[in-house]
């Protein structure tokens, strides 16, 4: 991960540690979710969301960002209806 300690005081931030008995290091803390957000008359925003989230290894999208996270290379997030043209997969609309 090409985050530091928050101890260091960054916004995007990872934590690692080695437990007993074992010979790797473990992600102990740090952000499940990073965006940057662009204001002005139409809004921009990017963003990462790290792997494993749902807890849930059989869903689509439980890696998809994985390596997006590791390497810091934020996604584009869709905002507005027409950001969302051709990235919908399902929509839901209560009462309807």
């Amino acid at each position: 991960m090409p985050f530091t300690s928050s101890r260091w005081g960054p916004l995007v931030s990872f934590g690692a540690k080695a437990y007993p008995g074992t010979k790797r290091s473990y992600g102990t803390s740090g952000n499940s979710f990073v965006a940057v957000v662009e204001f002005g008359p139409r809004l921009r925003a990017w963003a990462v969301t790290a792997g494993g989230v749902s807890g849930h290894p059989a869903l689509p999208h439980f890696d998809d960002q994985a390596e997006r996270c590791a390497n810091g290379d934020l996604r584009p997030v869709c905002f507005y209806p027409d950001d969302l043209e051709g990235h919908v997969g399902r929509s839901y609309r209560p009462g309807r």
